[in-house]
C-alpha cells in the first residue's frame, strides 16, 4: 500500500510539473486548458498592459530553456495582437498575446513537436 501511495504521489507531482512548459506569471487567471492537441493548450488573462504581459511571458519562457525566435504582429502595427515563437530542442512553443479593452491582456499557448 505504501508503494502504491508513493507511486501515486510521484505520478501526480510529475503530471503537475508537466502541466505548463513554463511558470505562469503571478496573477494569471486561467480561462481554460485543453490537452487534446486540437486547440490552444492554455488560455488565460493578466490584469496588465500588453507590453508588461509580453515581457513577463518572455522572461518565464526563457528561464525554462526556450530560445526566442520571432514576434509576429497580427494587427497592422502589432499593438493589439502578436504571436511569439520559442524553440527548445524539437519543440516550438507558440504564444498568442492580445489586448482587450478593459485593462486585461489575454494569452494562449500551445506546443508543436
Amino acid at each position: 500500500m505504501k508503494k502504491f501511495l508513493l507511486l501515486f504521489l510521484l505520478s501526480a507531482a510529475v503530471a503537475a510539473a508537466a502541466a505548463d512548459p513554463f511558470e505562469l506569471p503571478k496573477g494569471t487567471t486561467v480561462i481554460s486548458r485543453d490537452d487534446t492537441g486540437k486547440t490552444w493548450a492554455f488560455n488565460g488573462t493578466l490584469k496588465r498592459s500588453m507590453n508588461d504581459t509580453k515581457a513577463l511571458l518572455k522572461d518565464a519562457i526563457l528561464k525554462k530553456g526556450y530560445k526566442f525566435k520571432f514576434e509576429i504582429p497580427i494587427d497592422e502595427k502589432g499593438e493589439k495582437q502578436v504571436l511569439l515563437t520559442f524553440e527548445k530542442k524539437k519543440d516550438t512553443l507558440l504564444v498568442m498575446v492580445w489586448n482587450h479593452d478593459g485593462g486585461e491582456t489575454y494569452f494562449s499557448y500551445g506546443i508543436t513537436q
